[in-house]
């Protein structure tokens, strides 16, 4: 995807603003300080106030707040005001869904599938980056586009679909401090060997990869001109997904645990899975799966296949 630059000519801002997001979030898994639970919802009281009042500069000198100030200040001011409006609403999804991702790490209560991927969705990031790649892109949506279902469903699908990816590639540093993710809610929910949810975790993966495909697909070949913004999103959003898998071999950033929160003689006992690339999915079922939380995302793609080709007065405000 190419980068373009701003109107007088210089490199795109949002690029930068992008970057400086996502080091960001990624500082927050180092924060020991805030594992325990009332520390961690002090926190996001904070980080929501700076988030409502970018005007004014935070009291905290933790550096956390100070960098999400100064973030969300630089966002205020730029020219796209549609665009930065949707992404300022994702980011409490994504404090708060990280919020509740902790608490029940911590409890050590493992959901069923269903809630977990609710609880995924809200903490892998998509409801704010995935804003920036109409902003990065140059292919600003209107708000009839940006507030389609089909926007609403690609916004969580694609995070969502990297997620799990991310889950089978890190799952033996997470089980080496102690967390789980998708493969142990398989094993739990359904008495799996290891082997057995990391084959079930990549057919379930496989099944959103092929649902975005289809999604993508339709739009290619239903949304006229006029809708040429709203295609080339769809087409363009897909990049996370390679784009993680690619750094996930390059980096292999979740091969080992962090030093601080390593435990002695666990990280071998996780084996480490290696990354691959199939022509054809695991999964090729088109129907929804039996989970409410994402199995409206067939449904709909199902009756806009049946309907007619995509309009501006059909998008849902």
């Amino acid at each position: 995807m190419m980068v373009p630059l701003d109107d007088d000519g210089r490199p795109a801002l949002h690029m930068g603003l992008f970057s400086d997001f996502c080091y960001w979030d990624d500082a927050r898994d180092a924060r020991l300080d805030l594992r325990p639970p009332a520390a961690l919802t002090s926190h996001c009281q904070r980080l929501d106030r700076i988030l409502d009042h970018p005007e004014t500069a935070p009291h905290e000198s933790d550096p956390y707040c100070q960098s999400l100030w100064d973030l969300r200040r630089r966002l205020a001011d730029l020219p796209d005001t549609d665009q930065t409006l949707r992404l300022n609403d994702g980011m409490p999804r994504f404090i708060h869904g990280g919020h509740h991702w902790t608490r029940v790490q911590r409890s050590r209560t493992i959901p069923g599938l269903n809630d977990y991927l609710l609880m995924r969705s809200d903490d892998c990031a998509g409801s704010w980056m995935v804003p920036f790649y109409p902003l990065i892109g140059g292919c600003r949506l209107s708000p009839q586009e940006a507030g389609d279902p089909l926007t609403l469903i690609l916004t969580d699908l694609v995070p969502l679909t990297g997620a799990l990816d991310n889950d089978i590639i890190s799952h033996h540093r997470e089980a080496a401090i102690g967390e789980f993710n998708v493969l142990d809610v398989l094993r739990n929910e359904n008495g799996y060997s290891l082997s057995e949810a990391v084959t079930d975790a990549i057919a379930l993966r496989d099944r959103l990869m092929t649902l975005y495909v289809r999604i993508r697909n339709h739009l290619a070949h239903t949304a006229g001109p006029h809708l040429a913004r709203f295609a080339r999103f769809a087409h363009d959003i897909g990049y996370i997904i390679r784009g993680h898998m690619e750094w996930a071999q390059e980096t292999k950033p979740t091969a080992t645990a962090s030093p601080r929160t390593r435990k002695p003689g666990e990280l071998h006992q996780a084996t480490p899975f290696t990354i691959g690339w199939n022509e054809h999915p695991a999964a090729s079922n088109r129907q929804a799966p039996p989970l409410p939380s994402i199995a409206w995302w067939w449904n709909h793609i199902e009756t806009d296949e049946a309907g007619q080709p995509l309009s501006e007065g059909s998008a849902t405000p």
